[in-house]
């Protein structure tokens, strides 16, 4: 199940990455080059999800769980590019500096704190998946990844929600575009529940099914890559469609 949908995320993110960055060359932006950041990262995370690839980059750092130490540092990179993308496009100019400082301030000791508790768990005997959380410092390890996931997905569902509804009549496509990336958000909210609401039931000792979790939650977070994905090149299109139009417009007269 995730090999086929990390697959398919991968195959989309390299053709939406190649398309951001041509864009970023032609309009260069903050949010031009962050969107081109943010698809990029997200595009090598999820590879390194692919099971295949996860153990061929096991085998050739010689260390554990190397694959999904890449995606999560790629999730959270991921998370402060699109953050600084929507503070780009939804605040003043400003503000932009300190928003972007704060973000990337965020993101740095989330990975101060991640990266040696990785290091420190890592083992033979040990993958930082729900299967293990019966290991404390792997059930730490995820819930602070999730953690500021979930804290980063909810602001990112209320900045696209909101550049979406002020779009929307004066810029249908945008308006569109975003709305997808709030769903996208949204869903990535749902990600983070279910993971989350699986390791705090455990804790419990009264935990849902695993079978269903591991399916679950790949699926929420391969839907949410996609939306945003479609999302954040429907502005892209619509501005294509634009222009040509106004040239078939021009020549016809």
């Amino acid at each position: 199940m995730d090999g086929i949908i990390f697959g398919s995320c991968t195959a989309a993110g390299v053709i939406v990455t190649a398309l951001c960055i041509w864009r970023a060359i032609r309009h260069p932006r903050v949010f031009t080059w962050s969107i081109a950041v943010a698809f990029g990262v997200c595009t090598l995370g999820v590879f390194f999800a692919v099971p295949t690839v996860a153990q061929a980059a096991e085998h050739a750092t010689g260390l554990n769980n190397a694959g999904k130490l890449v995606a999560h540092i790629c999730a959270i990179l991921w998370c402060v590019s699109l953050q600084i993308t929507m503070v780009d496009l939804a605040y003043r100019p400003a503000y932009l500096r300190t928003a972007m400082l704060q973000r990337i301030f965020a993101a740095a000791v989330e990975l101060a704190i991640m990266i040696p508790l990785f290091l420190a768990t890592n083992d033979d005997d040990v993958e930082f998946t729900t299967a293990y959380v019966d290991h404390p410092s792997v059930a730490a390890y995820l819930l602070i990844y999730l953690s500021y996931v979930l804290i980063t997905c909810g602001e990112l569902a209320f900045m696209c929600g909101r550049t979406a509804d002020r779009s929307w009549t004066t810029r249908p496509w945008t308006g569109a575009g975003f709305a997808m990336c709030s769903v996208a958000a949204a869903l990535g909210v749902g990600y983070t529940m279910s993971k989350g609401s699986y390791i705090v039931f455990y804790a419990l000792d009264k935990p849902w099914s695993l079978d269903v979790e591991e399916v679950v939650s790949p699926a929420l977070s391969g839907l949410a890559v996609l939306f945003l994905f479609a999302g954040l090149t429907m502005p892209m299109l619509g501005g294509l469609l634009q222009r040509l139009r106004e040239r078939k417009e021009g020549t016809g007269g």
